[in-house]
């Protein structure tokens, strides 16, 4: 399954992926915006037991952002929770393709196939650092704006939804 996008392309993770995965996942300038400035430090057997868990979780949903020319670009994701009709929302892109539209471009695409597949969600959420900019202007752009956090989600810093049109 392919999800194109007017820029990207978005397609399932596989397991051949994960040492661009891995790659990604231990670059502290894109981790740093969720709390790991030196990157999560992962080898391939984590990443290959991260991707069995995943298999088993059939409320989670993560692909590969690609791009015609350029590749592999970074990763989305988004976690169904049908209790409450909302699906959680992540974008990492690598930093050399950041600042194209490309994540703009991804995240759309993701919001619109979950809209598309999954008919009990109404609401997209993500809850992006206070001091990540460019991502707040990035869930900006794709129609999220900050609301009161949801009282069964705990704590956090931020929660910013869309719901669906």
């Amino acid at each position: 399954m392919y999800i194109p996008g007017q820029k990207v392309t978005l397609r399932p993770t596989t397991r051949p992926d994960l040492p661009l995965l891995l790659t990604l996942w231990n670059d502290g300038r894109v981790m740093r915006w969720v709390g790991f400035p030196d990157g999560l430090g992962y080898d391939l057997a984590r990443m290959n037991a991260w991707y069995d868990r995943l298999q088993t979780q059939p409320h989670r949903h993560h692909f590969m952002v690609e791009h015609p020319t350029l590749g592999f670009c970074g990763e989305t994701y988004y976690s169904a929770d049908f209790t409450h009709h909302r699906a959680g929302l992540d974008i990492k892109l690598i930093p050399g393709v950041q600042g194209r539209g490309l994540a703009t471009d991804a995240l759309n695409t993701l919001i619109a196939h979950i809209f598309a597949v999954e008919p009990e969600i109404h609401t997209v959420w993500t809850e992006p650092s206070a001091v990540n900019a460019a991502a707040r202007a990035l869930y900006t752009r794709c129609g999220l704006a900050p609301k009161p956090r949801p009282a069964e989600l705990g704590e956090g810093e931020a929660y910013w939804e869309r719901k669906r049109a």
